[in-house]
């Protein structure tokens, strides 16, 4: 088909605009002229836009011609001058270059003169101020010399970064000629002062602390003590000094200021006498002695620390005196302890001694003297690779053996507290509460290791026991299953239980909050390292280099998502989830078996009474005498229930027997209601028989343990309200239920009365049992057939 014309679009445009502006309506033609008057102003203004158009656009064209002819001009003598400049350039360059080779030589000359000048003026100053020392010191003028030495120490900070290795040994060597002097010039004032107060103080020989009381002695103290604060060395040549000692230089201690270094020298004196060498107190099998005496120092010079030093340290710096004491015999007993460990590591006696004495010492130093948790400690030397490993085999080696020894113990399934009643609600049997004693010994061991991965460890080594001991505990537990309820079988149950509530309790300790975390963060980094070292496979040999990139960098952002959700997930966990779940489990079996043996003893004694002919029992009226009784049949079933109540009671704890009589009452509550009462027909006699058996000897059993134990047998009350109900009310009820049944749910009449069964039960107190259930219980009943 042709495409049609223009001829015939146009006629089409018409014929549209016709039918738009007149449509069916001819009264609409008396619109013809006011369109035609439109249409010739459109036309007009469109012929004079186009006469416009027409005669200025070729003049707007020439116009923008001669412009961009006049700019390639300009373009092309820009870039002649450009050439010609070059040229110049290259010229002048040449012309130039033996001069600029002059001038560099000459710049290069005048800088090397001025590094000269620089070094020798550094030289000139240390030796001004090096002299200024010495004028200082022959004039006796110290607070001079001292002044000019800290600007020594001060210009020797600044000039560390520069390379001029044989200027910053002549200036440290400087510092350290002056510093001797100096030091030796002070300290020998300072040590006759310390004499002259008796310095260092020992209990034997004063009963009370002195203090320095005389104004001279006051004076004299604070000025030399300031000044030695003030003769410092810069600390990375205390870092040069200190790291000569190779037992304590991994542990980077930092070195006293002066003045407290030199009242820690006779004390240093004394611990080396005593606690090396030959002496008699240098006894491997004997480390209490050193570590009492420590603490023995400490003590008797807190108070003078703190009354008399902490003031001029105040006014000087903020380090606490008491604080930098401490950190000095610290440092004589942890390089006492690094001397000491390779002589006993391998003899477990005295390892295990030295250890014990060194855990009690660090306890007590920052528990009793505020030592703070940053600085090192006893625990440090502990945490050294080879000791620590001996350490973890020794503790392992000796918990196992305490585990033993509770094990095999006579009265290990006995109760410490068994003849204190009120003590012994949890009735945990002795090995049970001495290993979590032992476990909360071993936290307390590890508890202030510096490392978190070594806590690990530890807490590793925990877990094993736990472990350890729950299988012991299982293996007891199997050879006592033929005595369910014997006093062995029950303590197991006790015990797990016990180890669940500690456990829980544990988890929730900040310190084991943060062992998690840092558990997490570990196995988080170890994933990842483990996820980069798989590289992504390639599927396709003919990926490119850039495509296995980019494979590589989504496989390290879906690792990271993975693994963030998944440590979020970890830090909703505990450490002793898992033991937890074990023992949890291990006691609910347990409790499910003595539950599941008293109740199928109770069960055993029942046939008599579910075999009784409740049909033909006669009613209270009939009976002779009018007294009713506990049916004969019930008195076995009943007394060995309660036998068992008060055995089971008198062995497991509190807890657990409130789990343990709850759940016998429901399931004996559902047999009694499927195989006494659904199994059978009631006449009156015999429903008020069941009643009084049920209400007035079975409830009244866990009347003990509860103010309303019919709330636990729900069915059985209820059924006996249903079997009990005087005849005219459980005939109504019987035609309410009945109906309810037998209706048609799903065409109701509006304007009928519909009595709700549900209603008419709660009237009578059933809430239990459904209206289908109350049905089948009402038919029991023989006396309403009569009806």
């Amino acid at each position: 088909m042709a495409a049609p014309s223009e001829e015939d679009d146009v006629d089409n445009n018409t014929i549209d605009f016709l039918n738009r502006e007149f449509g069916d309506d001819i009264r609409s033609l008396r619109n013809v002229e006011n369109i035609y008057k439109n249409l010739c102003c459109l036309k007009e203004d469109l012929e004079n836009k186009l006469s416009l158009a027409s005669t200025e656009v070729p003049s707007e064209i020439k116009k923008a011609i001669s412009n961009a002819e006049a700019a390639q001009s300009r373009v092309k003598s820009f870039c002649s001058e450009e050439i010609s400049l070059h040229d110049e350039i290259e010229k002048h360059t040449k012309l130039m270059e033996p001069l600029f080779e002059e001038l560099s030589q000459i710049t290069s000359q005048v800088d090397e003169l001025s590094r000269y000048t620089q070094y020798f003026g550094l030289i000139a100053k240390i030796d001004e101020l090096s002299s200024s020392i010495q004028t200082s010191l022959l004039v006796e003028n110290a607070q001079d010399a001292v002044e000019a030495f800290q600007e020594m120490t001060t210009l020797y900070t600044e000039l560390e970064i520069s390379s001029c290795e044989n200027l910053l040994r002549f200036h440290r060597n400087t510092i350290l000629f002056w510093y001797k002097i100096l030091k030796n010039k002070f300290a020998s004032e300072f040590e006759d002062l310390l004499k002259a107060i008796k310095w260092p103080f020992v209990t034997v020989t004063l009963s009370k602390t002195p203090v320095v009381n005389q104004s001279e002695q006051r004076n004299e103290m604070a000025s030399l003590f300031k000044k030695l604060l003030h003769v410092n060395l810069p600390s990375s040549l205390q870092r040069r000094r200190s790291l000569l000692n190779p037992a304590l230089g991994r542990l980077h201690i930092a070195p006293q200021v002066l003045p407290l270094q030199l009242m820690l020298k006779p004390l240093k004196k004394r611990f080396k006498y005593h606690f090396y060498g030959n002496r008699q107190t240098n006894s491997l099998d004997k480390p209490e002695w050193y570590f009492t005496q420590v603490l023995a120092w400490i003590r008797d010079h807190c108070d003078f620390l703190e009354l008399t030093i902490q003031p001029l340290l105040d006014e000087e710096s903020n380090l606490v005196a008491r604080v930098e004491l401490m950190r000095g015999l610290v440092e004589l007993v942890l390089e006492k302890m690094t001397t000491d460990l390779p002589l006993v590591m391998y003899d477990e006696h005295l390892f295990t001694h030295l250890i014990d004495e060194a855990l009690l010492f660090d306890r007590e130093l920052r528990t009793n003297y505020a030592y703070p948790a940053n600085q090192p400690g006893a625990m440090h030397v502990l945490s050294q690779e080879e000791v620590f490993e001996r350490w973890l085999v020794v503790e392992k080696r000796y918990a196992m053996e305490k585990v033993d020894a509770m094990m095999s113990s006579s009265s290990a399934w006995l109760s410490q507290y068994r003849d204190i009643a009120d003590v012994d609600e949890l009735k945990v049997p002795e090995c049970g509460e001495s290993f979590m004693t032992l476990m909360q010994t071993i936290t307390d061991r590890y508890k202030h290791l510096p490392q978190p991965q070594h806590k690990l460890r530890f807490l590793a080594l925990q877990q094993e026991l736990l472990e350890d001991f729950r299988t012991r505990l299982v293996q007891v537990m199997k050879q006592e299953a033929q005595n369910v309820l014997g006093q062995q079988y029950c303590s197991i149950l006790n015990t797990a239980s016990y180890i669940v509530e500690v456990l829980q309790q544990w988890s929730e300790l900040v310190f084991f909050l943060q062992l998690q975390f840092f558990k997490s963060e570990y196995e988080k980094e170890d994933q990842i390292t483990q996820r980069l070292d798989d590289p992504p496979i390639m599927t396709t040999s003919n990926l490119s280099f850039s495509d296995y990139n980019t494979a590589m960098d989504c496989s390290i952002t879906d690792s990271k998502a993975i693994l963030e959700s998944q440590f979020l997930i970890s830090l909703e966990e505990t450490v002793f989830d898992d033991m937890i779940d074990l023992f949890e489990r291990l006691k609910s079996d347990m409790l499910k078996t003595v539950i599941t043996y008293v109740f199928t003893d109770v069960k055993a004694r029942s046939q008599p009474y579910r075999k009784d002919r409740w049909i033909t029992l006669p009613s209270q009226q009939d009976v002779q005498g009018g007294v009713q009784g506990l049916s004969p049949t019930a008195c076995e079933m009943f007394l060995i229930l309660k036998s068992h109540l008060q055995t089971v009671e008198s062995l497991i704890s509190k807890p657990l027997f409130n789990q343990f009589w709850q759940r016998l009452a429901e399931k004996l509550n559902k047999f009694i209601f499927d195989e006494v009462i659904l199994a059978n027909h009631f006449s009156d006699g015999g429903a008020a028989q069941l009643e009084f058996d049920l209400t007035r000897n079975l409830f009244p059993l866990f009347g003990d343990y509860t103010k309303k134990p019919d709330a636990y047998f729900r069915q059985l009350k209820e059924a006996c309200i249903l079997l009990n109900l005087k005849v005219g009310s459980a005939l109504l009820l019987k035609d309410v239920l009945e109906g309810d049944a037998h209706s048609d749910k799903t065409n109701v009449d509006p304007n009928s009365t519909v009595i709700d069964p549900k209603s008419s039960l709660y009237e009578i107190g059933i809430f239990k049992l459904t209206p289908a259930k109350s049905l089948t219980i009402i038919n029991l009943r023989t006396n309403l057939t009569l009806g």
